[in-house]
């Protein structure tokens, strides 16, 4: 019995080692100010590509792509959490292949940090943030219900209500940026603030009657 005792607390300790060295601060990659106990930007944007949406996987390549980085840079990075748990690399003749691992006790708990931190709330205050006329920001739909209930299925597209004085155009040029970030569609419905203040409006009172998460825009500093 002793035996056992002391060899489940090795494993244990090697596990909780090898998840301590996923996450170590780089001084040449400075940690988010979103949740600064990732290691980089870069790291947190990999995981919540990974661990939020709906279950995929996912080249090396596409992921540097979509991280706008280096390969070099995604792989050591996917491999430092694969070695953790976190996640699951599998080999195929054109490469190597990368997803969440649903097994890892660590996978709940991070899924939660990252809706928080580098989720679509955080990407669609980001992209939309950037344009002076946006007043308001509201996820509805099922990504709104997902941020009040932080368990069950992850949504396969973000619907966003925007309030303010811009074109379509634009508000479309922001959707199309944060899905190419989340690789998820974004659907903007934009309104004017008298619009919105106006409750006559089928469509609206129904988005006022079912999950609205108000996100805050982030203005480029």
């Amino acid at each position: 019995m002793r035996s056992n005792a002391a060899g489940s607390g090795r494993e244990g300790r090697t596990r909780e080692a090898r998840v301590a060295r996923a996450f170590p601060r780089d001084v040449r990659a400075p940690a988010p100010a979103q949740l600064p106990i990732f290691r980089s930007r870069l790291q947190g944007e990999l995981l919540a590509r990974l661990l939020l949406g709906p279950e995929r996987e996912m080249s090396m390549l596409d992921l540097a792509v979509m991280l706008h980085t280096d390969l070099a840079s995604v792989m050591r990075e996917a491999e430092r959490l694969a070695r953790a748990g976190i996640l699951a690399l599998r080999r195929t003749l054109a490469g190597r292949l990368v997803k969440r691992n649903l097994d890892s006790p660590l996978y709940e708990p991070l899924v939660h940090l990252l809706m928080v931190t580098f989720g679509p709330a955080a990407v669609v205050a980001e992209e939309f943030g950037r344009l002076p006329a946006v007043r308001e920001i509201h996820l509805f739909g099922a990504w709104a219900d997902r941020y009040e209930h932080p368990t069950g299925i992850h949504p396969a597209d973000v619907d966003v209500l925007v309030i303010g004085h811009l074109t379509p155009d634009a508000a479309f040029d922001a959707a199309q940026e944060a899905a190419a970030r989340l690789a998820l569609p974004v659907h903007p419905v934009v309104r004017t603030p008298s619009q919105w203040r106006d409750d006559t409006d089928p469509f609206l009172r129904e988005i006022r009657n079912g999950p609205v998460v108000a996100v805050r825009p982030l203005r480029p500093t």
